[in-house]
């Protein structure tokens, strides 16, 4: 019997272990390939990034299930609410973007070349001037046709409430809108509803979040010690930016499409 236990307590473990090396491995042989193609401004290997969330949402036990459909509009940017340092996973096992990530991201040489593979725009949330810079970045990926992804609360919460969204960074899709481009801001909220096949109730939440003073190494070695984690996509319907748009507006819009989606799901129907 305590064998058994102890068995089922390594295999969590052996399984990120095993993933880690896959993904490590898949940067080592895709990562020149990629960013061989980024400096040539080549689309080329665009899904490697996909294929590397996939890798570590298996490594993690992450069991993701997508909702509605990303638009398929060129220029995109993509809201979401910010539970947890699981959402990048998450997020880009479904489809190519681009992170606007706190610059702490890259700060580790593991966290640049994961980021540069992926395609980041860091940010300093300790300097407002420091949002102009950040804002020609995300416009400059917006107009090469990238998504970009915004977690606009600016941090994570306990998965059971949103928090106000902030409109910093809403003006480069306008800004994009008004050169003439179709541009859209799609909502999107990450539920965590599952753990172990067992429906996640309010109270337990925030055991899966990370948020507040939370360290990392902890977090990860209470997701890995209980049962597999399920995460669902839910994709909003796009909000076209027209030209001339407020950016305040648009955050708006976005931040009262997330919680209509959130509202839905707490009430268990299926979101408008």
């Amino acid at each position: 019997m305590r064998r058994k236990l102890r068995d089922r307590t390594l295999a969590p473990w052996l399984r990120l272990a095993l993933g880690l090396v896959a993904a490590a491995a898949f940067v080592l042989v895709v990562g020149p390939l990629r960013w061989r193609a980024q400096r040539r401004g080549q689309a080329r290997w665009r899904e490697a990034p996909v294929r590397f969330h996939r890798i570590l949402c298996a490594a993690l036990r992450l069991r993701v299930r997508r909702f509605g459909a990303p638009s398929a509009a060129a220029r995109r940017l993509i809201v979401a609410n910010h539970v947890s340092w699981m959402d990048i996973p998450v997020l880009g096992s479904g489809e190519p973007m681009t992170f606007l990530a706190k610059k702490e991201v890259g700060a580790s040489w593991l966290g640049r070349i994961c980021a540069g593979l992926q395609g980041v725009v860091y940010v300093d949330r300790s300097r407002r001037r420091a949002v102009p810079e950040v804002n020609a970045q995300m416009r400059q990926a917006l107009r090469a046709g990238a998504p970009v992804l915004l977690f606009a609360e600016a941090t994570t919460g306990d998965g059971n409430r949103l928090l106000p969204f902030r409109s910093s960074h809403f003006q480069p899709i306008c800004d994009v809108a008004d050169e003439g481009a179709l541009a859209v801001a799609q909502p999107v909220y990450l539920h965590y509803a599952r753990r172990g096949g067992m429906r996640l109730t309010r109270r337990d939440r925030p055991r899966i979040a990370w948020y507040g003073d939370m360290t990392f190494f902890p977090h990860l070695v209470g997701l890995l010690s209980g049962p597999a984690v399920g995460c669902d996509v839910h994709y909003g319907e796009p909000i076209l930016v027209p030209p001339g748009a407020d950016a305040k507006d648009v955050a708006r819009q976005a931040e009262a499409a997330v919680r209509a989606i959130a509202l839905a799901l707490r009430r268990e129907t299926p979101p408008a």
